[in-house]
């Protein structure tokens, strides 16, 4: 088969693998018998989202060629954020961090809390965080998850009394 004609079919979404990133999965084209596949595979873009995207990996499935896709925009089902805001007072006596703590909201069904938690950004204090440092989930007795996140803020200059002041 010449190369212009090689292209994408059965283009499927799969579940979200991150934060804003959903994973699709679509089958090459190519003939079984080009020993090439592979690194055509690698070197082919699919179009998603009006977009080119180059596979992250490509697998031989008995022959037919595979491409996973991460595709990280126009996916608002993966876009996770923290609601609430807790100030936990000074994390430990001049450590100069504040600790704070939120709940994950928007997590898809069967997803990866500890990626989207260590994935979806925070913002406050007119700054922008990562990740949290640190997550639990909790499951309370209707059932329901609950993600909550732990940061420590750095560079809380009160925190550097030798006193340290918890909020009950």
């Amino acid at each position: 088969m010449p190369l212009n004609e090689i292209a994408w079919t059965n283009i499927e979404s799969h579940s979200c693998t991150t934060y804003a990133t959903k994973e699709y999965v679509a089958e090459l084209n190519a003939s079984r018998w080009n020993r090439h596949r592979m690194e055509i595979c690698m070197a082919t873009p699919v179009f998603i989202h009006s977009r080119p995207h180059w596979p992250s990996r490509c697998e031989d499935r008995s022959g037919t060629v595979i491409g996973h896709f991460a595709v990280n925009h126009d996916e608002p089902d993966c876009v996770t954020y923290w609601s609430g805001y807790k100030d936990m007072g000074c994390s430990a006596r001049g450590s100069k961090k504040r600790h704070i703590e939120q709940r994950l909201e928007n997590l898809p069904f069967l997803a990866d809390f500890k990626e989207f938690c260590a994935t979806t950004p925070a913002y406050f204090l007119d700054r922008k965080f990562s990740g949290a440092d640190s997550c639990v989930n909790n499951v309370c007795a209707l059932g329901f998850s609950l993600i909550s996140r732990s940061a420590d803020i750095v560079l809380d200059l009160g925190c550097l009394r030798a006193m340290v002041y918890r909020r009950p």
